[in-house]
């Protein structure tokens, strides 16, 4: 009985060291496969190259070839997986790309390798003039930028004055000499409507496509005496009759003056001229009442000559005295115009014979 139980006890701690010897074994097993080298096939970017390597995991094989994983990077398996021999690892690394747009540079970390991807994972909305480089349809490579550039189209619209000429017409039936206003000249008004194309906010083209006439202009017409004193006829007065009667012949009408002003100087002025806002009631009006005219008005020292009268002027014509000035004083005259570049075109004249006719013309 005893010899028994003596067996069961040996049995039992045979089986026991059996098991604990197929363990060591096992362990050992999976401890020399381990350790013995794999080869790895690595597939990075489309490049491929084959490892042979002691790792565990497709991690530790990673940090041991120093590639260090960004966090856009796409792997196949992931970095716990265990490696075995023959392992396939395929590596989508993702790249800085810098991207210039609306006056800021952006660095966008993309997988993508096209520019239409780039842009779009950027979150960036081109408009239908926008210039993009490279292609939309370009394949990048490290180191390339993307451009775009802001293309805007607007039409716009600006007012233009259009000045008036002077167009001198020859007059047989005026002296030679004299002048007459046939037309005030009025200068014209237009709209111009331009296509304005701009970079990134900067205009680079403009082109005009429509033009609108607001306001036509009417060019200034003046009559230029051409008529040269003829001998006497039997229409015409005898010149000399004429002196003898104290009569005066100018502008082809004939005329006893009141007085003869000499080495009178001719000065010239416009509405602005006169001091009164463009808006006052009385800008444009004379110190008669009357509305200044070109042809007609001038300003004069009313102690000479007096308001409302008539004067012929050498080289100028028939005026009427509706105006005054506080520098109008003695042998004096401002004519009046309507444009101040012909007032300034005019000047000052000195040493002028004015014959001074009455309150009605001949």
């Amino acid at each position: 009985m005893e010899l028994s139980k003596i067996w069961m006890a040996h049995k039992k701690t045979i089986l026991i060291a059996g098991g604990c010897l197929a363990l060591l074994l096992s362990v050992l097993s999976i401890f020399i496969l381990t350790s013995q080298p794999k080869q790895i096939t690595l597939t990075s970017d489309g490049k491929t190259e084959v490892f042979e390597t002691t790792a565990e995991t497709v991690g530790e094989f990673l940090s041991e070839q120093n590639i260090a994983l960004a966090e856009k990077d796409l792997l196949t398996p992931s970095a716990d997986t265990l490696l075995s021999d023959k392992q396939t690892i395929t590596l989508h690394t993702s790249w800085e790309v810098p991207v210039l747009v609306d006056g800021q540079k952006k660095i966008i970390r993309t997988l993508k390798r096209d520019v239409a991807g780039i842009i779009q994972e950027a979150g960036i909305t081109l408009g239908p003039k926008d210039k993009v480089a490279p292609a939309l349809t370009s394949t990048i490579t490290k180191g390339t930028s993307v451009q775009i550039t802001r293309i805007t189209e607007q039409i716009v619209q600006l007012s233009e004055e259009v000045p008036f000429q002077e167009i001198r017409k020859n007059d047989s039936s005026l002296a030679k000499g004299e002048t007459r206003v046939l037309q005030q000249g009025q200068q014209g008004k237009v709209v111009n409507h331009y296509k304005l194309v701009s970079e990134n906010g900067k205009e680079v083209s403009r082109e005009l496509v429509k033009r609108d006439v607001v306001a036509p202009k009417h060019d200034r017409i003046i009559a230029v005496g051409t008529k040269v004193a003829s001998a006497v006829s039997a229409e015409a007065p005898n010149k000399q009759a004429v002196a003898a009667a104290g009569m005066v012949s100018r502008g082809g009408k004939v005329f006893r003056p009141q007085r003869v002003l000499t080495n009178v100087t001719l000065t010239a002025y416009t509405p602005a001229g006169g001091g009164k806002s463009p808006k006052s009631q009385g800008y444009g009006r004379t110190a008669t009442g009357k509305k200044a005219t070109e042809g007609t008005t001038i300003a004069v020292d009313p102690d000479v000559i007096p308001l409302g009268w008539w004067v012929y002027i050498e080289g100028v014509g028939y005026r009427r005295a509706e105006d005054t000035g506080g520098a109008v004083q003695g042998n004096k005259i401002d004519v009046f115009f309507d444009n101040h570049a012909e007032a300034v075109s005019f000047g000052r004249k000195r040493g002028k014979k004015v014959y001074i006719i009455g309150p009605k013309l001949p």
